[in-house]
């Protein structure tokens, strides 16, 4: 075979160290042996004398570049520098958007800002209803819109408005527009207990509790449109009503959770619940545990996103209770105390993001383990791994005791700094953490204790198609909105 020749001519040439002319055209005359030279045998020709193009002669070179036609000899890329870490980028096929979170709470009025509340007087639903009656169909989008979202706290129907971003137990039916003492209309200063004291729905005998809402509205079905759907570029105008580009996205995010399927979901959700107190005679007893150093990482045992220590307790534990009050129990009393857990498997985070961006698709985090919930997409990884006893200057033995699967055994220790990108501009958020490697398998991993971690991730499972009913909101019609979808990415 030719290659043979190729490589047999080669070697003679290089008896002195050098390649003249003239051995260049013994190797193109192997080359062709016979014939002209195919594509196998210019790749042999340009892989071998790549590797040795500081031996050419300038002769030789030049004779070499005529009888190839490539019009220069490319010098091999630098091997990779040693004790480096490794780079590994790792992307979507496209960028996803994103815009407000359309807040649900309002500052008193049911006038709201178009660009900023779905229900607002001058909002995306009111110009959908506008468009509905100059069509000839049943209008309601905005005042379904405008149902009270807390009214399930009297067994009515809910829709996506607050009155006021903070709640107040004193005057329970202007902040939550609830109407509690069903008089048929929202009054002033009714004192009403719906709260329990502690940042959830409940009782507590109590009516002086106030919530923080402003951050409830729709971030995850924004993040779902974003993922879905591309992102409008251009005002419409239909039988006299325009839409901006906005408008078309609150119109999307209305109709997000409808489309797209069901949703993959990864992880458990931190919902900031009471810790638990099990006692041996069959009771538990929710509460806040005061006692120091209790142990919630090694030599616990797992239940979903709880960790429960039942081994290495303290003589006694001191709890908070809901009300106030504090109790204390001896250890003899107790089964285990449990926690819920704000981490994640590390190693389940890792591949789960690796491998929803490889199949090219956008997903949506929870980026942060926090008591709120905010809903990001993300479209990029980006992996600085250091393997084989590199370390990055925050990392310890120490780190390797806390794995999510208890201490590290004797696989191959990564550390990793992972940058995810966030969509709309979003920026990046930074998690580090390490992975323990065995048989090929990655079996464990921790986060350093000051990085954030995700809470969970999600994604669609199909792609769009603009038909079935949309719970979000029955007036919202999937083919209408489609129909506006379409002329502003035309």
């Amino acid at each position: 075979m030719s290659v043979d020749s190729i490589r047999s001519s080669l070697t003679t040439a290089l008896t002195n160290n050098r390649i003249t002319r003239d051995e260049v055209r013994k190797l193109f005359t192997a080359a062709k042996d016979g014939g002209a030279i195919d594509a196998t045998e210019k790749a042999e020709l340009q892989k071998i004398l790549q590797a040795n193009v500081s031996k050419f002669t300038a002769a030789g070179k030049n004779e070499f570049e005529r009888l190839l036609g490539t019009g220069s000899i490319t010098p091999p890329p630098p091997p990779p520098p040693t004790n480096q870490p490794e780079k590994v980028t790792i992307e979507a096929t496209r960028k996803p958007w994103t815009t407000t979170y359309w807040p649900m709470a309002g500052s008193g009025d049911d006038v709201g800002s178009a660009s900023s509340n779905l229900w607002a007087k001058e909002g995306p639903l009111a110009k959908f209803d506008a468009l509905l009656k100059a069509r000839g169909m049943p209008e309601g989008a905005r005042n379904f819109e405008l149902q009270p979202n807390l009214n399930w706290l009297v067994n009515k129907e809910a829709g996506h408005y607050i009155p006021d971003s903070s709640l107040s137990e004193k005057d329970a039916e202007r902040t939550t527009g609830v109407d509690f003492n069903k008089n048929g209309k929202i009054d002033a200063d009714v004192a009403w207990d719906f709260l329990d004291g502690r940042g959830h729905f409940g009782k507590d005998g109590k009516t002086t509790d106030t919530m923080s809402v402003g951050w409830w509205g729709s971030c995850d079905k924004v993040a779902r449109a974003g993922i879905l759907f591309e992102e409008p570029k251009r005002d419409v105008e239909l039988n006299g009503v325009k839409f901006t580009t906005q408008d078309i996205k609150g119109l999307l995010t209305v109709l997000a959770d409808s489309q797209g399927g069901g949703s993959d979901f990864v992880g458990n959700r931190y919902d900031a619940n009471l810790d638990v107190l099990a006692l041996k005679n069959g009771q538990q007893v929710q509460g806040t545990i005061l006692t120091e150093g209790i142990d919630f990482e090694t030599g616990v045992r797992r239940q979903q996103d709880w960790t429960i220590n039942s081994t290495k307790l303290p003589d006694e534990v001191k709890v908070r209770l809901p009300d106030g009050t504090e109790k204390t129990y001896k250890k003899a009393e107790l089964s285990f105390v449990a926690r819920e857990d704000r981490r994640d498997d590390p190693v389940l985070m890792h591949e789960t993001i690796s491998a929803w961006l490889k199949s090219g698709r956008p997903a949506v985090m929870d980026k942060d383990s926090g008591d709120h919930v905010w809903n990001y997409n993300f479209y990029k990884a980006e992996d600085t791994l250091y393997k084989n006893g590199l370390k990055p200057g925050w990392a310890s033995d120490e780190l390797l005791k806390k794995g999510f699967n208890g201490p590290a055994g004797d696989g191959k220790i990564i550390w990793v700094e992972r940058q995810v990108f966030l969509g709309g501009g979003g920026g990046f958020e930074t998690y580090k953490y390490w992975l323990e490697e065995k048989n090929g398998k990655l079996v464990n991993g921790g986060y350093h204790p000051n990085s954030p971690n995700p809470d969970f991730l999600w994604r669609p499972q199909t792609d769009p198609a603009f038909a079935g009913k949309n719970e979000r909101n029955p007036f919202v019609d999937p083919k209408l909105v489609k129909e506006i979808y379409e002329a502003s990415i035309r």
